[in-house]
């Protein structure tokens, strides 16, 4: 059996096991099926993925499916995908979340559209050559479902980008390498100027921290407390702490990315003139929070001196630049309390 009869065995029998588990997939929402949407060189193909495996193409794939902040981040380093899957709901106002960034998501076929939803049969039918994910644990893709995973990967091979990098260099520099592989032109004028951007606006990070002395801490608040991020383990933290910006740990940090803190601990961080909030479940409490004391009081809070911090943004000169930026201007304005 030559590789191309294998290949379409395995499509068959996922596609076959998909249908009879219609039940458990969900029901994503319908995009076009644009099919390959960018070039790809000629020659056979090979990536070495974060969990040291890799995956040997006899061409480039042409037909790729990712998570909607990996599809993002290719999209703006010059390589369309055809398929998503991921946070590609739309919020109250009509908008999809800052974490696809400037993703064609309607342009595109939606394979799921939260956490836990990968729809088998929309994927088979794209007939696709590489799925593409992010990887935390470097054995699993973080947002292909368990339980569907070896129907999924009996229809196209995945790659495990790593979830954690170093700094956000080393991330954006990932997906621009990979965008690469698969045919996108990285050095085109417009992934300079987006390069130029970042840099631009880092340097302005760096210029504010160093004249301001601003303290920042990080959080993640909830309803029932709050937690904390250990800023040496978030890439962007490492990235701005590199520019000078002081930004506070956890009290008796527990080596994990956030420390739980209860509300009555929340005074901890008095000392902060500046308070990231995880952009992501914000809103949905921000009300709440109005009636927590140990909040209300904290200083940066009374200052008005709250902003955004766009966790699981996607890697790209032009998201970080736009948010690199957002914060220095942020900083600038802000006083030490």
């Amino acid at each position: 059996m030559n590789r191309r009869t294998t290949r379409i065995a395995g499509l068959t029998l996922a596609f076959a096991a998909a249908v009879a588990l219609t039940a458990c997939s969900s029901g994503a929402t319908d995009g076009a099926d644009p099919g390959a949407t960018s070039p790809a060189p000629a020659g056979g193909f090979s990536y070495t993925d974060a969990r040291g495996q890799t995956v040997t193409l006899d061409s480039v794939p042409t037909t790729v499916v990712a998570q909607a902040t990996v599809a993002a981040a290719l999209y703006d380093a010059g390589y369309t995908v055809a398929g998503a899957y991921g946070e590609l709901a739309k919020g109250a106002d009509g908008k999809y979340s800052y974490q696809v960034g400037d993703l064609p998501v309607d342009d595109l076929k939606v394979i799921g559209s939260t956490y836990g939803e990968f729809d088998i049969e929309d994927f088979a039918l794209l007939d696709p050559q590489l799925i593409v994910d992010y990887t935390f644990d470097d054995k699993t893709l973080w947002y292909v479902p368990a339980e569907q995973a070896d129907q999924i990967y009996a229809i196209a091979p995945g790659i495990g980008i790593n979830g954690s990098p170093a700094n956000t260099d080393d991330a954006i520099q990932t997906f621009v390498d990979l965008a690469g592989k698969l045919g996108a032109d990285t050095k085109s004028a417009a992934l300079a100027a987006d390069k130029k951007a970042y840099d631009d606006a880092l340097a302005s990070v760096k210029k504010v921290a160093s004249t301001s002395h601003l303290k920042v801490v990080v959080v993640s608040p909830a309803t029932d407390s709050l937690y904390v991020a250990d800023p040496s383990k978030l890439p962007e933290f490492a990235t701005l702490t590199a520019q000078g910006l002081d930004v506070l740990p956890p009290v008796d940090p527990d080596g994990q990315v956030f420390k739980q803190v209860s509300w009555e601990h929340a005074s901890d961080y008095a000392d902060a003139d500046v308070i990231l909030v995880d952009a992501r479940n914000y809103d949905s409490v921000a009300d709440a929070l109005k009636g927590v004391p140990t909040w209300a009081n904290l200083p940066a809070v009374k200052a008005g001196q709250v902003y955004n911090w766009y966790a699981s943004a996607p890697y790209s000169y032009k998201q970080y630049a736009s948010i690199y930026q957002e914060l220095a201007d942020e900083l600038a304005a802000a006083k030490t309390l």
